[in-house]
């Protein structure tokens, strides 16, 4: 059984939802409080890929829906800092599987992550049809 590690913000449904899913098809999630880990910038940046900087942030984020945070004008190592002393800057699950690290997968995403490639799935429906199995 692999396990994924799996940072959440307790108070997040989309993330329940998603642990729920993955534990139904064989995974062994091993769950943790993503204010409760020390983040440095280091330590984040593999979570976010290639993906643009303003993704790496959580559009619902207090500081982000204040306007006091503006995603889209951050370069890479401002939004890794800030992240590391706001937890709820960071969008949100973060994941880790057999080494590989992923941020706030989309439903497109999961896929191609849970089979260890790099690129997204190739239509938008694939995690709904993904969570519909019972392998």
């Amino acid at each position: 059984m692999q396990t994924i590690t799996f940072y959440v913000k307790p108070r997040e449904a989309a993330d329940i939802r998603c642990q729920q899913a993955l534990a139904d098809h064989g995974y062994a999630l091993e769950i943790r409080d993503i204010a409760a880990e020390t983040w440095t910038p280091a330590l984040l940046r593999p979570y976010f890929g290639n993906k643009p900087v303003a993704e790496w942030f959580d559009p619902q984020a207090p500081r982000v829906l204040s306007g006091a945070v503006n995603p889209g004008a951050m370069h890479a190592q401002g939004a890794l800092v800030a992240m590391s002393a706001d937890h709820d800057l960071i969008r949100t699950p973060l994941v880790k599987l057999d080494g590989r690290c992923g941020a706030g997968l989309t439903d497109a995403e999961w896929p191609d992550f849970l089979a260890g490639k790099t690129a997204p799935a190739a239509h938008p429906g694939a995690m709904s049809e993904f969570w519909m199995h019972d392998d």
